[in-house]
This record gives structure tokens, C-alpha cells and sequence, in this order.
């Protein structure tokens, strides 16, 4: 393996070795989308000159996406309301999609990353629109190509007759496994391509959101959004991703409401399907919703175990609420109960609130929605028990 060199990174890149030929047509929109120059018009009649293009953008701009109640009927008009980094990004996302496999090739698995990109660019529009933080069409098209440089890496680092697994969660253990087998991390690599496409600093500096540390209140609104975005994708497109850790995470470390967290995630799922169309991306968010309604289902049953075991305080004895009731002076049983009462808590709180939010968005005769009921029913059981733990501690 060749030492990593940022300069013959970047002329690798000018050469088009790192990524297969883009269209020349896609090419001079992208080079014209980054010069202040360019108006709406010259975009546009870049556009047309690709009937099929054409009818993307259109559709685009008219898509519930843009919730606009008056149709756009000229390229220019969608250009316009779409905005010239949202139509470069369509652009090019379409090209680089015809370039690249949609399934999984050895350990590269392109699906996962056009799954991620999708989730995670809806999440960010909402809680930049919902939290008015930033523009939400910057707030989308920032962790859109949040993981870019993943594509990049996927085609030049990994043997393609190589099943080997890429540690794919959580993104702190991805980017230090590139780092350490191959020198440079994808977000690294991200950086550098959006520098050569000339994209716009504060989205470039995006790629630097999984670095932020004890600092999190420092960085700019766009970057902080697009952590947030890559923790709640995480857990709609990762397997190993559980709720309560998102939630405590994203609640404690950055001061995002559950109830935004839960809107979230129901509003992406409600519209990837339209959006994944539009970009050509095999998206089923039936699925998706399942398998994350089975992540709430699973956690409980933790939550339940752990309730039920209470975890001993010696060999001897388990301390229970009967227990407690009958030996009040007993401040060790007090403290273990107390602490089985926190533990549980908050997961609890977190599982429960996202079946309820999730539940408003699927027919409660369906199977989901059965499964949802069950959830509910088991959360209502659980919260019950820790109510009853609580005020025995409150005697």
C-alpha cells in the first residue's frame, strides 16, 4: 500500500483516476455552479442541453420535497426554487451513481452509502427547519455529501474480491480503521473533493462534524446539525445503532428534544420514498421502519430483563420492592433499587416516546402497527413498575 500523499491525492483526482469520467455536460454545471457569475438562466440552459436531466429537475422542483402550491414550468423557474447547489448536487449525484454499482461489491457496499446520504440529508432539512438553525436546503445538501469521500475510498482503497466487513458503526471506529490500514480517513478524503469541486466553506467544513469533541456549543450551526444527522441516520441505516444510546447521546451532548429527534426521523422516513425516486436510489422504508420498530421491541425486552434481574447486591440476597417495603431502613437495598430506577428510566422514556411518535404514522390494523400496540403495552407495564419502584423510595 502506497503512503498517503495529499498531493498526488489531488492530482489523482484532476487526472479522474479516483473517480470513474462524469459526464462532460455535469462537469460544466459543476464548474459553473461555483462561480458567483453564473445566474439561475445560464444553469439552466446548461441543463436542457440533457432532456433527461431536464425532466429530473423538474421533478424535483414540483415534489413535495419543496411543498410549493404552484408548479414549475420552465427549467429556470426550478432552478430558482430548487437553488444552484441543490441542482449541482442532483447533477452530480445522478452522474455519480451511473458511474458507481448500486449493490455490494466485496466489502464496498454502495447501497449503504446512497441509503446514508438520503436519511441524512432529510434529517438535517428538518432540524435546521424545525430548530431554524440554518437554511434547511444547505442543511441538506451539507450531510447529503457528508460522507462523499466514503464513495471514493469504497473505489480506490477496497479489493473488490475482498468479503472482508468494514467496521461500518459507530463512525468513530470506520474512520479510525481507515485511518490506521490506509493512512486518510474518507471524511479527510470528503474534504479534499468538495475543495476541488469548489463547494462552499461552511459545507466543506461539515466534513470535520464527527470531530467536535467537549465543543460542541462552538461549532457553527451547519456542522452541529450535521452531527446530529449522522447519529439519528445512524440508527434508521445502521444495525448496531440502539435508541437510547442515540437519544442520550444527542440529548445530553447537544441539547436536542426528544420530541425533535422523534420528528425527525418519522418525517424522513415519510418522505424518502418520493426523494430516493427522484435520485434513483433503491430506498424501502417499509423495511426500514420495521427493522427500527424492532429496535425499540428488542430494547425493551433489555430494559424488562434488567428490571427483572435487579441486579444483586451480594450472593445472599436480591433486594426487590417487597423487600424494600418490609426493611424501609435498609439504605443499601435503597440505593440499588434507586439506581435499577435510573438506569431504566430514560431508556424507557426514549423507546416509549418513539412508538408513540411512530405510531401516528402507520395504520394501527397493519402488522406494524400490532407491533407497535405491543410496545406500548409492554412500556406502559415497565413504567408502571418504576413508578411503584419510586414511590416506595419516596417513603
Amino acid at each position: 500500500m502506497l503512503a498517503w500523499n495529499r498531493e498526488r491525492f489531488i492530482n489523482r483526482l484532476d487526472s479522474g483516476q479516483l473517480l470513474p469520467s462524469l459526464a462532460p455536460l455535469i462537469m460544466q454545471i459543476i464548474k459553473a455552479s461555483s462561480s458567483e457569475d453564473t445566474s439561475s438562466a445560464d444553469i439552466a440552459a446548461l441543463i436542457e442541453k440533457d432532456p433527461s436531466l431536464t425532466i429530473r429537475i423538474l421533478r424535483l422542483a414540483n415534489s413535495a420535497f419543496f411543498r410549493s402550491r404552484h408548479p414549475s414550468t420552465t427549467v429556470q423557474h426550478a432552478v430558482l426554487r430548487i437553488g444552484i447547489h441543490q441542482t449541482r448536487l442532483l447533477a452530480l449525484s445522478l452522474s455519480m451513481k451511473n458511474a458507481f454499482p448500486m449493490g455490494k461489491v466485496g466489502a464496498a457496499d454502495y447501497r449503504r452509502f446512497w441509503r446514508l446520504c438520503l436519511y441524512q440529508g432529510l434529517i438535517a432539512r428538518h432540524l435546521a427547519e424545525h430548530g431554524k438553525l440554518a437554511d434547511p436546503e444547505e442543511a441538506f445538501t451539507a450531510a447529503f455529501t457528508l460522507e462523499i469521500g466514503l464513495l471514493v475510498f469504497l473505489h480506490s482503497f477496497l479489493n473488490p474480491d475482498d468479503d472482508a466487513e468494514c467496521p461500518w458503526y459507530p463512525l468513530s471506529s470506520l474512520l479510525k480503521w481507515e485511518k490506521e490500514t490506509y493512512g486518510v480517513d474518507h471524511r479527510e478524503i470528503g474534504e479534499l473533493i468538495l475543495t476541488h469541486w469548489k463547494f462552499p466553506s461552511s459545507l466543506i467544513l461539515c466534513q470535520r462534524s464527527d470531530a467536535f469533541g467537549s465543543s460542541v456549543t462552538e461549532l457553527p450551526s451547519l456542522v452541529r446539525i450535521c452531527a446530529m444527522a449522522s447519529q439519528l441516520s445512524a440508527f434508521i441505516c445502521q444495525p448496531e445503532a440502539l435508541l437510547p444510546d442515540v437519544f442520550t447521546t444527542l440529548e445530553r451532548g447537544f441539547g436536542l428534544s426528544r420530541t425533535s429527534m422523534e420528528d425527525a426521523i418519522a418525517l424522513a422516513l415519510a418522505e424518502v420514498d418520493s426523494l430516493a425516486e427522484l435520485f434513483e436510489v433503491e430506498i424501502d422504508s417499509e423495511q426500514d421502519k420495521h427493522e427500527i420498530i424492532k429496535k425499540a421491541h428488542d430494547a425493551l425486552i433489555q430494559l424488562s430483563q434488567k428490571l427483572l434481574e435487579q441486579q444483586p447486591l451480594s450472593d445472599a440476597y436480591t433486594p426487590s420492592l417487597a423487600t424494600l417495603e418490609e426493611q424501609p431502613g435498609d439504605e443499601s437495598m435503597r440505593c440499588a433499587l434507586q439506581a435499577i430506577e435510573h438506569e431504566i428510566r430514560n431508556p424507557l422514556t426514549a423507546v416509549g416516546g418513539f412508538a408513540r411518535r411512530l405510531a401516528k404514522t402507520v395504520d394501527s390494523a397493519s402488522d406494524q402497527g400490532r407491533y407497535i400496540e405491543i410496545i406500548l403495552s409492554e412500556a406502559a407495564r415497565l413504567e408502571a413498575a418504576l413508578n411503584s419502584i419510586g414511590q416506595a423510595l419516596r417513603r
